[in-house]
């Protein structure tokens, strides 16, 4: 596809039936089809496909990431993660899931996408989603033709966790502090914390029914995973990001310096501009800002790099 190009498009919604249940998804198409499709990989907690969330995220980020790169004559799946929006599971199941699940569930998309007649997928994985991108492209036999890393992380999620806290706990709340980092560094090394020793304010984020999925993604170290890859990779950037900084796609680019990354300065978290970094404006006014556009410069240098890949 030339860059620049607009054509039509049309959306639909698919059932990828599974062993677990079904994945609900959405394909943005380009009426005249195509041979290369993008998956966007949600982030983390229940970020559905659209990038929203009932834990506040009102954005339509991707959404708009794939209506823009069908117009550009790319087909993009975007789907609800498990437990995640119209891809449910019993509730007594939740406290089992684990990191791996999340990537087994992006490779059977993958899969789907192949049998659908797409010569090339490329995984598109934001913030924690670039983590579940990481690790397939990592695999001695990777079934990707590409990656683009969306905000993803450079650290462990143990460093990450704790970095993120340090913004919101530091310097008021040190007492808070202290104990989270003791909460992480037994979860980095395999060890459940029992409710009990979890302070009131920090139990919804280590609630020990997702300490298992914590530990299982403590495990995967960023770096040596952009280092195992060997397909086309592209890195994004966000100058304003106030959960994922530009250091973390500086690292990954280290880790493979084959890679291309590019920084858009007024980006943040959720793939739009800001005018600020202060964390309440931000979540305030661009977290719940489903009207705003998502960052002008991002979808052209995708489709930019769609075009380069072989």
């Amino acid at each position: 596809m030339l860059l620049g190009l607009t054509v039509s498009a049309q959306q639909r919604d698919v059932v990828v039936e599974c062993d677990w249940g079904k994945i609900s998804a959405t394909i943005d198409m380009p009426e005249e089809g195509g041979d290369t499709a993008v998956l966007i990989v949600a982030g983390s907690g229940p970020t559905d496909r659209n990038g929203n969330s009932a834990a506040g995220l009102n954005t339509y980020s991707y959404n708009m990431l794939g209506e823009t790169l069908a117009h550009s004559g790319y087909a993009v799946m975007r789907y609800d993660k498990r437990a995640i929006g119209l891809s449910p599971i019993p509730a007594e199941d939740v406290p089992n899931l684990v990191f791996e699940d999340f990537i087994d569930d992006a490779r059977t998309c993958v899969e789907y996408l192949r049998k659908e007649g797409f010569e090339r997928v490329i995984v598109a994985g934001h913030s924690e989603g670039g983590l579940i991108a990481l690790a397939m492209a990592a695999e001695a036999e990777c079934c990707l033709d590409g990656v683009v890393l969306l905000c993803a992380p450079g650290y462990n999620m143990a460093e990450i966790l704790n970095f993120q806290l340090s913004q919101q706990l530091v310097p008021a709340y040190m007492g808070l502090m202290v104990k989270s980092t003791k909460i992480i560094d037994s979860l980095k090394a395999g060890n459940m914390v029992a409710a009990e020793d979890i302070p009131s304010e920090l139990i919804g984020l280590f609630h020990p029914t997702v300490q298992p999925f914590i530990i299982s993604n403590m495990r995967y170290e960023p770096t040596e995973l952009a280092a195992k890859c060997r397909v086309p990779m592209l890195i994004v950037s966000g100058g304003r990001d106030i959960q994922v900084s530009v250091s973390n796609g500086e690292r990954l680019h280290g880790a493979n310096p084959a890679a291309e990354h590019r920084i858009f300065e007024n980006m943040t978290h959720v793939l739009k501009d800001a005018d600020t970094s202060d964390r309440i404006a931000q979540v305030m006014g661009i977290y719940t800002n489903a009207n705003l556009a998502i960052t002008e410069a991002l979808a052209p240098a995708i489709v930019e790099f769609l075009n380069n890949i072989k």
